[in-house]
């Protein structure tokens, strides 16, 4: 390949992943926002358990139109938020607001909500003076009579009683949120009533739906399927047979794991699988891409895969190759995950995130491989030993490589949320390796897969600046990486 070519190659990687990451990046906050609201609505659950539905409504009722107007927010790529005044730190039940509009830690609006089904009630209701200048919000079917009756009021003589509030109410009435360009969803009375009989059902069926639209739009931006991935891991499987000849099985395993990786992240594939797996990290689940299972279970099966191709390789029912291959495919379709949940979360420039993914998969990689090489000897010294310096051999290859891994990891920006955050937690996996329980090891890689990929996006573009202008920061922009 010409330079002119490879040049042109990293420009559309680049391209790859910066569109699926602006397509993807509003979703997963609005998914991010629907997943804090369920511990809100579970609180109200509990909190309004022995009042009637009609009350609980009007509680949810404030709830749902914070919540469609944070995801609306989130979508829409700007910082303003709503928030519930009974629910926000420091909040209270008694707050003149029911809900604060707060962006850039001022608050820039104010609502008062009312859910009733009396129109002569709400009027009423909405007309105090305590309210004045707020947004009063009503259900989506009530809200023309109420107008209606507002409209008639005024229509009587300025001078009486109570006509200014009236007048205040009425240009300030809605069924919606509104700041910004940005809205809520109007919520109708019965609507409002049916889900406050079950408010945890409903918000568990917001997430999912929250939560289908984020993969539809990754799969849509990055052309991801479940083929994309069969295509790795049959790549690395190829690249790994190839490496054994080269170099040892366990190393050429881990490393074209971690190449599979690096590969993703040029092609713009991991940018797309990025937002899947954030939302499976949340639930603790894989998307079907990559077996549809547990992260636990999963990464537990992929050691037990290399485990059975260990003690055939030991046996000598397989060659290098074969083992390398197998050991390849299988950890990184558990370890492909690590990657999309912790790369996906790092702002770095294109070409070093490539680099970054390659280092994690690696390492997450070598944590499988040796811990299922530890259990290989086990069952090997206890059939009498036949192949045990095989895998002895494998094993101190693959930690060897692991650590290597681990310091390449480390030294790739010293500001990012991979070296700060992701980085110290996968050393204390690496050090239950060694340690009287290895197999916790594999517990630990599951549970910080879940817990980083569940996060939501950490570094923020003056951070991001901020990083850029350290003038003792490296940045190599290689297209052949």
């Amino acid at each position: 390949m010409s330079r002119a070519d490879a040049d042109r190659a990293a420009r559309a990687a680049e391209a790859a992943w910066v569109v699926a990451d602006h397509a993807t990046r509003g979703f997963a906050a609005a998914t991010y926002e629907t997943l804090a609201a369920r511990e809100t609505v579970e609180r109200l659950a509990r909190r309004y358990v022995d009042v009637g539905n009609a009350q609980r409504a009007g509680y949810l009722f404030e709830v749902r139109h914070a919540l469609s107007f944070n995801q609306a927010a989130a979508r829409a790529g700007t910082d303003v938020r709503a928030l519930v005044s009974e629910w926000m730190p420091g909040g209270s039940q008694t707050a003149k607001a029911d809900i604060r509009l707060v962006a850039g830690g001022r608050v820039v609006g104010e609502v008062q909500a009312k859910l009733m089904d009396s129109v002569s009630g709400t009027a009423y209701q909405v007309q105090r003076a305590d309210y004045a200048g707020m947004t009063r919000l009503v259900a989506g079917d009530r809200v023309a009579d109420v107008d209606s009756l507002l409209g008639r009021r005024l229509a009587m003589a300025p001078e009486g009683v109570g006509f200014e509030d009236y007048a205040d109410a009425h240009r300030h009435l809605a069924d919606r949120i509104e700041y910004g360009g940005v809205s809520s969803r109007p919520v109708d009375l019965a609507d409002a009533r049916r889900t406050a009989l079950d408010p945890e059902r409903w918000v568990r069926g917001e997430a999912l739906r929250a939560a289908g639209k984020e993969a539809a739009v990754a799969a849509g931006a990055a052309a991801v399927t479940g083929g994309a991935v069969a295509g790795l891991v049959g790549a690395a499987g190829e690249l790994a047979r190839v490496r054994a000849g080269e170099t040892s099985a366990a190393q050429a395993a881990l490393t074209s794991a971690g190449a599979a990786a690096r590969g993703a992240a040029r092609s713009g594939a991991l940018a797309g699988l990025s937002s899947a797996v954030r939302t499976a990290g949340r639930a603790g689940r894989l998307p079907a891409a990559f077996g549809g299972s547990h992260l636990a279970s999963a990464t537990a099966g992929a050691a037990l895969a290399v485990t059975g191709a260990a003690v055939e390789l030991a046996r000598g029912d397989i060659d290098a190759g074969e083992f390398a291959a197998r050991g390849a495919e299988a950890a990184l379709r558990a370890t492909l995950t690590w990657a999309c949940g912790t790369v996906a979360q790092t702002v770095i420039p294109v070409p070093v995130v490539g680099a970054m993914a390659g280092a994690l998969v690696g390492q997450a990689a070598g944590t499988v491989i040796v811990q299922a090489l530890q259990a290989g000897l086990m069952i090997v010294r206890g059939g009498g030993g036949a192949g045990a310096e095989t895998l002895e051999h494998e094993l101190l290859a693959a930690s060897l490589t692991t650590g290597l891994l681990a310091e390449a990891a480390a030294s790739l920006g010293p500001r990012t949320h991979v070296r700060e955050t992701v980085l110290p937690a996968l050393a204390g996996v690496r050090g239950e390796l060694t340690g009287t329980d290895p197999a916790g090891a594999l517990d630990g890689l599951a549970e910080l897969t879940g817990r980083h990929a569940g996060l939501p996006w950490q570094l923020t573009p003056e951070e991001f600046d901020t990083w850029m202008a350290e003038s003792d920061q490296p940045l190599v922009l290689d297209p052949n990486w």
